[in-house]
């Protein structure tokens, strides 16, 4: 995260657990996603788009450890 959060963006974090950062075109996308900045419980602060049609965040390193 090369940005600070704001503090709008810090308080959403704390209470909802994820807060919008932008919008981004990634190579192979059809159109912009919108990046969040999001917290796992037992890793901390990582940046994820929403995936599926519910829209849920993967933590890297909780996939990691569920792959291991």
């Amino acid at each position: 995260m090369a940005e600070p959060l704001t503090l709008w963006q810090r308080l959403q974090l704390r209470i909802l657990g994820y807060a919008y950062l932008k919008h981004e075109q990634r190579s192979g996308w059809k159109e912009p996603l919108p990046i969040f900045v999001v917290k796992c419980r037992k890793h901390g602060v990582y940046v994820d788009y929403p995936h599926g049609f519910r829209g849920y965040f993967v933590c890297p390193q909780c996939e990691k450890e569920t792959k291991a």
